[in-house]
């Protein structure tokens, strides 16, 4: 009988170009993975989760349809503008969509290389 309650610790996202999404998410997170293979990388996340890429195999299929969205959330709406602000001068990051403000704070979407949703939004 297991003696531990499971609890999600592990965002994983397929991606199709593993060097790619490294190099996306190293300059996003401004960090190194904290474990890199040849198909398989993970960055801390909080805590003891970890966010995770994967190619899903030899040979990635980059018409594997999205339909998840990676949340980044920060202390404050005024955080959130103030990273808007910040990765805007970015060229390698394609904003979806612009601040808003939504039910739950403010707000905007990015996407990364295989057109992952990215939100960034104030902590719940």
């Amino acid at each position: 009988m297991i003696k531990v309650s499971p609890k999600p610790n592990l965002q994983l996202i397929y991606v199709s170009d593993i060097e790619r999404s490294t190099g996306f998410y190293k300059m996003l997170f401004n960090s190194d993975p904290i474990f890199s293979s040849p198909r398989y990388v993970a960055f801390a996340a909080d805590g003891e989760a970890l966010f995770a890429l994967w190619t899903g195999g030899a040979e990635p299929n980059a018409d594997t349809p999205r339909f998840s969205e990676i949340g980044i959330m920060l202390p404050s709406s005024e955080d959130v503008d103030s990273l808007y602000e910040n990765w805007r001068e970015n060229t390698e990051i394609k904003f979806t969509k612009e601040p808003y403000n939504e039910v739950f704070g403010r707000t905007f979407l990015v996407e990364d290389p295989d057109g992952h949703i990215i939100r960034v939004c104030p902590v719940d």
